[in-house]
């Protein structure tokens, strides 16, 4: 499976998250003043896309050997518009697996827009990369390995039916969920978990610290 590393401008988390995904990627993507990220990190970009609102030339050309993309436009934020030129670049299979990190701190607005864009990602397997936590999109199925006691909570972006949860301490059948508390804090129990959901968008965050 192809992998792409998206690199957004805020905190990032410590380099045990980072330095793994980066040297497993095929692509390296810097979204603006993702590429100052980089740099400080010693990470070279393959493309450095954005409105570039936010990036210098000296930064950019510490990055001599990147393709540098101008995207003006304001309608979608930087890393929306990096997973757009995922989705475009028919090199790059539909399966890919797309790994997002620097979305941490700064205003609450942009946090939540970063979540929100896992549901505008062309690949089901998008996940953001926090410190000692993942931040991922269901629309359909999630498999993974869950240890025990870590914290897994769901929230419905969406009206969800059919929601079956598998592997955790909670489980649930066929049920229905709204944007609300009620997925707040389930828990591995050493498992494989799996989560399945037939209509709807379902936000999961998850508790890595423990794996």
């Amino acid at each position: 499976m192809q992998r792409v590393i998206i690199g957004a401008a805020g905190d990032w988390p410590e380099k045990s998250t980072w330095q793994a995904l980066v040297e497993a990627a095929d692509i390296i993507i810097a979204a603006d003043a993702g590429a100052l990220r980089m740099t400080e990190r010693g990470i070279a970009a393959d493309i450095i896309l954005g409105d570039m609102d936010s990036i210098v030339v000296k930064d950019i050309s510490k990055h001599p050997n990147a393709e540098v993309i101008n995207m003006p436009w304001q309608n979608d934020s930087d890393l929306v518009k990096a997973l757009h030129w995922v989705a475009e670049n028919e090199s790059i299979s539909d399966e890919v697996q797309i790994d997002i990190i620097g979305v941490e701190g700064g205003r609450p607005d942009h946090a939540l827009a970063a979540y929100a864009a896992l549901f505008e990602s062309p690949s089901p397997n998008t996940i953001i990369h926090l410190q000692n936590w993942q931040a991922r999109a269901i629309t359909e199925s999630c498999e993974f390995h869950c240890p025990r006691r870590a914290i897994v909570s769901l929230f419905a972006v969406a009206p969800v039916s059919g929601l079956t949860i598998q592997g955790l301490k909670y489980e649930l059948k066929d049920e229905k969920m709204d944007f609300s508390s009620l997925g707040l804090h389930n828990e591995g129990i050493g498992n494989i978990a799996n989560i399945t959901i037939n209509e709807g968008k379902l936000l999961m965050l998850r508790e890595t610290q423990n794996t």
